[in-house]
């Protein structure tokens, strides 16, 4: 196994560069905050126009210093609106790597918008898309395997009577960034219904003291996320840019998760350094439902079964808000105050992790957030209050160096009885309860493009959680050296629980050889050994080879991947970002031993059509594989 990481390592520092940074931070979000391609979809199609993209619609995309923030406005007026993403790498402060980024959070046009929105620039000036997707895997589950009616009805809940086919379509209407419209229609494989879940939405930006209007289905994100952020974080995953959220206020729902929103109406109000957001909601939500109450909530989202669809909306929810701030020159301070509730009493069960939650209290609390930028600093704290008077603080510092540098501080102080339901999970934990941290961030710019970031986060529990009965701590550091592509990982974690402690370390090495014009190489290894209580040593590692073609503008596109991973156990897992079709991405975990294939192609006949297939396969244990079609028209 020595010689193994000799060889990856010497391998890996002769290979050619090519530029992947986006692959990167989509694998760090989603193995770090959970990020999924639904997050994903949602972030590509609430993508705002850089040419009009305020400093705070900057600002929130969470990986822009406050120099490279003030040098592309300050670019933009001097010269005009941008014509190409080339063009931003031509500023000062901008390196390749963040320039690939920008497109993930922002769109390009050249035109702006007309004057008066009328019947006419609607129709001559408004985007309509059209997106629609399915898949399927083999072999079957034997859920779908035949029944007759009198097996069936003797043990009605082990089988399918739904296709199991994914089906998913999807209608979008936009008018630069002052209208937009969706309908979204959803139903999982083995779902007897035609659209099992449906989300739908309209936002309009108002003139003069109305900022915006959100109805339908939309998302409150305030603060740094106490409170109330029932949304996704879109922060860069365990670097400097992630410790301070940037919050999106009210914006509308578009992806497929049928949990974290909310259905009503909210509106942004303004007058000059003020600004003043209302929304209201009333949904029902999956549970499991007893006499005494709901016992729990139900997150998966399916309902193939008799007993999975007896959960399906039995219980209704409530929620009402409200967040006002102001700004000034450099800084901002908010108040939010939040109330929710449910038709019946929460009877869920009481055990050890879950002992120090409120129950007999309403549901809700307040919070008041602050923010301050002063030459080379910036200062960010929340602190809330649940109904319970149970408070959370959270308080960080970030430094931004010459040259890109920047290093950053964060404190964590969660109460164990800290409740609210729609605040974001900002610690360890799934929620941002029973946790006392401490988090250290530095990202250094060294010579010829290289650089080089690492964080330390300690952090102490207090309470029992999950699966560990007693008070306990851990902590994770990280060294990462890049340059585009070329990467050296290496990160150490320590956790404690039932069974005792684990460290658990790993290595990953990652390159890219550009071919010509169309065609590319990439390659990647990555080590994992973990030391667990009462067992050997546990080994682990995964290789890949991958093949890439075409690029942007080009007809044809696509990629073709071949791993291997051979691990000990699910303890020594490996997580490999993967391309999938448009808007979305896949990070699979590799355990056991075995392969993995997948070929991703695209093919745009059209200016106004796209077309997507993949196929992926793992061979190990067993064997399964994955077909994916998805199509989309633009006019």
């Amino acid at each position: 196994m020595r010689t193994f990481f000799s060889v990856l390592f010497f391998g890996t520092c002769v290979c050619v560069v090519h530029a992947q940074s986006t692959d990167i931070f989509l694998e760090n979000l989603a193995r770090d905050h959970g990020f999924t391609g639904q997050d994903m979809e949602e972030m590509l199609h609430s993508r705002k126009n850089i040419n009009s993209a305020t400093r705070d619609d900057l600002e929130i995309a969470g990986f822009l210093t406050p120099y490279q923030i003030a040098s592309l406005l300050d670019h933009r007026e001097r010269y005009g609106l941008f014509f190409s993403w080339a063009e931003i790498f031509l500023i000062p402060g901008f390196t390749g790597e963040v320039s690939d980024l920008l497109p993930l959070f922002f769109t390009l046009e050249q035109h702006k918008a007309p004057r008066k929105t009328d019947l006419r620039s609607l129709a001559r000036y408004g985007k309509h898309t059209v997106l629609m997707q399915t898949r399927t895997r083999f072999p079957r589950a034997e859920e779908y395997s035949p029944v007759t009616a009198r097996e069936y009805l003797a043990r009605p809940n082990t089988r399918y009577l739904g296709i199991p086919w994914y089906r998913y379509g999807r209608y979008a209407f936009s008018y630069y960034d002052r209208l937009r419209c969706g309908i979204t229609l959803e139903s999982d494989p083995g779902e007897r219904a035609v659209a099992d879940f449906l989300s739908f939405h309209i936002s309009l930006q108002g003139p003069g003291a109305l900022k915006s209007l959100v109805a339908g289905d939309f998302r409150a994100r305030f603060g740094q996320g106490l409170m109330l952020w029932n949304g996704t974080r879109f922060g860069k995953a365990s670097s400097t840019s992630s410790l301070c959220n940037n919050e999106m206020g009210l914006t509308p729902y578009t992806s497929r998760d049928e949990n974290l929103f909310f259905r009503g109406v909210g509106a942004t109000f303004r007058h000059r350094y003020f600004e003043l957001s209302v929304f209201a909601s009333a949904r029902a939500l999956d549970a499991r439902i007893t006499d005494e109450g709901f016992t729990s909530l139900v997150t998966t989202g399916y309902h193939r079964t008799p007993l999975e669809t007896e959960k399906k909306n039995a219980l209704f929810a409530w929620a009402a808000g409200a967040n006002l701030s102001c700004t000034g020159e450099g800084w901002k301070a908010g108040v939010t105050a939040l109330g929710y509730g449910y038709d019946r009493q929460d009877a869920g069960r009481i055990t050890y992790y879950n002992a120090y939650k409120n129950r007999s209290v309403p549901f809700g609390g307040i919070s008041a957030d602050f923010s301050l930028r002063w030459r080379s600093l910036r200062f960010f704290s929340e602190t809330a209050v649940d109904a319970g008077f149970v408070p959370a603080v959270l308080a960080g510092i970030l430094c931004y160096g010459r040259n890109g540098n920047r290093a950053g501080v964060l404190l964590r102080c969660f109460s164990p009885s800290f409740t609210t339901a729609y605040g974001a999970a900002l610690g360890r934990n799934s929620t941002s309860s029973n946790e006392f941290s401490l988090q250290l961030t530095g990202d250094l710019v060294l010579q010829r493009s290289w650089k080089l970031d690492g964080s330390l986060w300690f952090w102490l529990f207090p309470k029992a959680r999950y699966l560990c009965r007693e008070p306990s701590y851990g902590w994770e550091g990280r060294v990462q050296l890049y340059s585009g592509d070329q990467m050296i990982s290496l990160r150490q974690q320590r956790s404690l629980s039932d069974k005792g402690v684990t460290d658990r370390q790993s290595l990953r090495l990652q390159c890219g050889l550009p071919l010509n014009g169309l065609l590319g190489l990439r390659f990647r290894a990555d080590g994992v050994h973990c030391l667990l209580p009462g067992k050997v040593n546990d080994w682990g590692y995964a290789v890949y080879a991958e093949m890439t073609c075409g690029g942007a503008g080009k007809k044809f596109g696509g990629s073709f991947r071949v791993s291997y991973f051979n691990t000990g156990s699910w303890d020594s897992r490996i997580y490999m970002y993967e391309s999938d079709v448009l808007y979305g991405f896949s990070v699979p975990a590799l355990y056991g031993k075995g392969f993995r294939s997948y070929i991703n192609m695209r093919y745009a006949p059209f200016q106004s059509l796209d077309l997507w297939v993949r196929f992926a396969c793992t061979a190990g244990g067993s064997f399964s594989c994955e077909s994916k079609v998805q199509v989309r028209f633009r006019f």
